[in-house]
């Protein structure tokens, strides 16, 4: 069967020689059948690197890929022509080689049935896009490097920020209790500029943290009417500090969101913060309104404004508006520039205009993800029935919980082991119950209808008079991150294992007393967390690294608590912790670890399966121990 010829001729006249022999395109012409040689033009020969007017040889020769031309070929094959394919060739007599972009095509030539074959160098092409993805690879290296130099210097630098806070905070109640007063003022001092560091660094991080894609995205429950008392609470005092009025304006019945509330709360406050350092004797107005598909959070200040030229580079890291602004406002631009990422993870954006002279106005849209609305006063019916039982001289624990079978089992299981159980069938219930009675431990079911647990979390932990209940998550989600970053003491699956439930109760309704075992290789924290515990009333032993810990553990009695940092050199406080662990003498022993390391979901989860009370080292890690320490009994 004869092959087809297009109707394309070609002969090897001298006008067609010419022309071919001018064109920078290589031009080889050769039978279908037989792959015999007929034509190669001038830019052929310099490419391939062959004598001119030399017949070339197979050019399946050449590739430096065997398989790309096998693909080549059933392509060809199958469509009767090649069009703009890219393969790897040799060079004649070289070492070198060379890119090209193929198009293959049936034609006659001096009558006979030939294969045209152009081929456009594309060397410099493919060399510039290997150069490019070196680079992209190199940037994302170094983005990543970067990402975890931040992470390490962070740490490096909070470690002695961490012991400056707490000298200033211990000194300051020792020259308290002695009269000298004199020098609270000096000591105030280095505990704010301290905190004031120790801020400017976790934005650091948090920054290396979004670019790195390692920032995490809890989505929750938010109660707005909640999130934005609290936001006033503390803006007002940024207000007054420059003569400012706060104002909020806010719409009744809104929505209850689905978003991550620490990242809502953190943006805002940036906002608040940003427009009452800029305004003086002003302003500054916070108006919630909804659209259709958005909630919008508009930031008006009455402040020094900004150019289009100061608003093109607002959003940039480390930068402010200008030099002059940075020297009388001081910052180091990087909340704002937090605050545009923090919105587009929460999937919405911060945008601003702003006239010099008259003040800024931002605004932060998000998109409109309903959660369950906040109900009603819940109906006498649903209350729950059941008594208070138990020991009645025993610590209270209020179960929360809209399902009957639980309070029965659970708080069977409790009052067996002394406590005194309350019970409460729903959220709104529960927060009358935990105001009226101040339980010791609240049990506290996620999800119930009308109010949720992550409502009543949010709430308790938004009250001072309750704050400081320890919270028992108890539910079939597997939300315990998220119930720890909401302020949960701990996290319990359903169904509850009878024996972990009681120790974690126990663990939460009582005082500790007895010996703490403080592990830590940097003198200073462990000298301010010694002198934290003597002061009330504890036996303090102390070691610098985890086979000390190890060797202190196998000659003592199991102390009443270990208080554990992560990083150390040699053995970390992971590989302490799994050690412990593992040996049934010390299963039991209570661990807090506090820590200035940045912790991951998965080291969360490893420390929490190991029974260990999370403390992030910093301003507060002091009153944080404390209120730690209150709620553990040996």
């Amino acid at each position: 069967m004869n092959e087809p010829v297009v109707p394309i001729q070609m002969t090897d006249d001298h006008q067609t020689m010419r022309l071919l022999n001018m064109s920078p395109v290589a031009v080889i012409i050769v039978t279908t059948r037989e792959g015999e040689f007929l034509f190669a033009n001038q830019r052929a020969y310099e490419l391939i690197g062959a004598t001119p007017g030399t017949p070339l040889p197979n050019t399946g020769e050449l590739y430096i890929d065997l398989d790309r031309r096998a693909e080549l070929l059933a392509k060809f094959k199958a469509e009767g022509s090649l069009r703009n394919e890219e393969a790897e060739f040799k060079r004649l007599n070289s070492d070198t080689t060379f890119w090209a972009l193929l198009t293959w095509e049936r034609m006659a030539y001096n009558d006979k049935s030939a294969l045209v074959v152009w081929i456009y160098d594309i060397t410099d092409r493919k060399e510039a896009e290997a150069a490019m993805a070196e680079a992209r690879d190199l940037a994302e290296r170094a983005n990543q490097t970067k990402a975890e130099f931040l992470a390490n210097m962070s740490h490096e630098l909070r470690t002695p920020l961490n012991a400056i806070i707490g000298y200033a905070q211990i000194l300051q109640e020792e020259m308290q209790d002695i009269g000298q007063s004199d020098v609270l003022p000096d000591l105030k001092r280095i505990e704010s500029a301290g905190k004031h560091l120790l801020g400017l660094i976790n934005d650091m991080l948090d920054l290396s943290k979004i670019e790195a894609g390692r920032m995490e995205v809890y989505l929750e429950p938010v109660i707005l009417p909640r999130l934005l008392d609290e936001l006033q609470s503390m803006g007002t005092q940024l207000a007054a500090a420059k003569g400012n009025r706060l104002e909020f304006i806010v719409p009744e019945n809104l929505p209850v969101l689905r978003t991550d509330y620490t990242k809502l709360k953190q943006s805002l406050l940036n906002l608040i913060s940003n427009g009452c350092k800029f305004a003086e004797n002003g302003v500054v107005r916070l108006t919630v309104s909804l659209t259709p598909t958005d909630v919008l959070f508009e930031l008006r200040d009455t402040g020094i404004g900004m150019t289009e030229a100061q608003l093109a580079k607002l959003f940039q890291a480390f930068t402010q508006a200008d030099a002059s602004t940075t020297r009388q406002f001081g910052g180091t631009g990087l909340g704002l520039a937090i605050t545009r990422r923090l919105c587009r993870l929460l999937g919405g954006d911060v945008n601003v205009t702003s006239v010099p002279g008259e003040g800024s106005v931002f605004t932060i849209n998000l998109p409109l993800r309903h959660a369950e609305d906040a109900p009603e006063e819940a109906a006498p019916a649903e209350r729950m029935q059941l008594p208070a039982a138990g020991n009645a001289e025993g610590p209270l624990v209020l179960l929360v919980d809209d399902d009957p079978q639980i309070h029965d089992l659970i708080g069977t299981m409790l009052a067996r082991e002394g406590y005194r159980v309350d019970h409460a069938g729903g959220g709104k219930e529960a927060l009358e119950k935990a105001r009226a009675e101040h339980p010791t431990v609240i049990l506290l079911d996620v999800m119930m209808p009308q109010v949720d647990g992550w409502a009543v979390l949010g709430i308790l932990k938004a009250d001072p008079a309750l704050k400081d209940i320890p919270v028992v998550i108890v539910s079939l989600l597997d939300e315990r991150p998220l119930g720890l970053t909401l302020g949960a003491a701990e996290f319990l699956n359903k169904p509850v294992d009878r024996t972990r439930l009681i120790d974690t109760v126990r663990a939460y309704a009582g005082s500790a007393s007895g010996c703490v075992l403080v592990v830590d290789d940097n003198e200073d924290d462990r000298e301010v967390a010694s002198r934290v515990l003597e002061a009330q009333g504890f036996e303090v032993a102390s070691v610098g690294d985890g086979p000390s810990a190890l060797a202190w553990l196998a000659a003592n009695p199991v102390p009443s608590l270990m208080l554990l940092d992560l990083m150390m050199d040699g053995m970390n406080g992971f590989s302490l912790l799994d050690k412990v662990r593992h040996n049934p003498a010390l299963r039991d022993l209570k661990v807090v670890v506090l820590s200035a390391l940045d912790l991951s979901s998965d080291d969360q989860e490893f420390l929490i399966e190991r029974g260990a009370t999370i403390i992030p080292k910093g301003p507060n890690a002091r009153t944080a121990l404390l209120k730690a320490l209150k709620t553990m009994r040996p």
